[in-house]
């Protein structure tokens, strides 16, 4: 059997515009609300900056590297709180930009990973530079952890949980109100067929453009597809359970997961 359950808290939050200062605020805000027994919180994708896709000089101007100003506040705030803080930031390497998952452990340890689809029709290709590995899979309590961005989630074959290789999959996004329905029904569908736990988190509030995102849109999902968290109009912290115990005893209960198709991911 898996271990005890892992606590999450997914963060919905409105993002300030190209911000950083502020937004990073608004965590260790956010974060004096978590309860204790938090295991794992979630941030938006980009969370410290926004969606920036129109403006390649900004973009460039707000980028850092994996040892910048963010990173040094997440790793302190995982080690204050004894918690592990996923999401992602405005990334550059070698000159280059990236949409940059992270995963920090309150040991120090981290993980990264370039979000590997970009989103043509928001311009996002212009601006970032594609990741080249696959997405990450972090053990973490004694679950494992795959870790996706935003756009990653309309690709089944990406996400495929091989052999039950994982079994929460974490999707951090700043996904638009006009295709909310895509955004859960998909989030739903990725949990059924992978039989794994997923927790989707976007944001709320205005974009540099205007685009309107939706308030309560941030779920938590079962691995028969039931929402099991949501947010609600008081608060931008949801807290869900993952229960490892019952996961196992529902993939053995029914093993669709031994008749998938073989694949190779390149």
């Amino acid at each position: 059997m898996l271990n005890r359950n892992l606590n999450v808290v997914l963060i919905e939050d409105n993002i300030i515009w190209g911000e950083k200062k502020s937004n990073l605020e608004q965590l260790k805000r956010n974060m004096r609300n978590i309860p204790p027994s938090t295991d794992l919180v979630v941030l938006p994708e980009l969370f410290s900056t926004g969606f920036i896709t129109g403006d390649q000089d900004q973009a460039s101007e707000l980028a850092e590297r994996n040892t910048g100003e963010t990173m040094q506040a997440l790793h302190e705030i995982a080690r204050e709180n004894q918690v592990a803080i996923c999401g992602s930031f405005l990334a550059s390497t070698a000159g280059q930009l990236f949409n940059r998952a992270f995963f920090i452990e309150p040991n120090g340890e981290d993980t990264f990973y370039d979000k590997r689809h970009l989103f043509g029709y928001g311009g996002e290709d212009k601006v970032y530079h594609h990741g080249h590995t696959k997405a990450p899979i972090i053990r973490f309590r004694g679950v494992n952890i795959k870790l996706i961005v935003c756009y990653d989630l309309r690709f089944p074959v990406f996400c495929r949980n091989k052999n039950n290789e994982y079994d929460v999959l974490i999707v951090v996004a700043n996904w638009p109100e006009s295709r909310q329905h895509v955004w859960k029904t998909l989030l739903m569908a990725r949990a059924i067929e992978n039989e794994c736990y997923v927790c989707g988190v976007n944001r709320c509030g205005t974009d540099g453009y205007g685009t309107y995102h939706g308030r309560c849109s941030s779920i938590a999902v079962d691995f028969k597809g039931k929402v099991i968290a949501e947010r609600d109009e008081l608060s931008p912290l949801v807290p869900a359970t993952i229960d490892p115990t019952a996961l196992a005893k529902f993939r053995e209960k029914f093993p669709a997961w031994r008749d998938a198709d073989d694949f190779t991911m390149l």
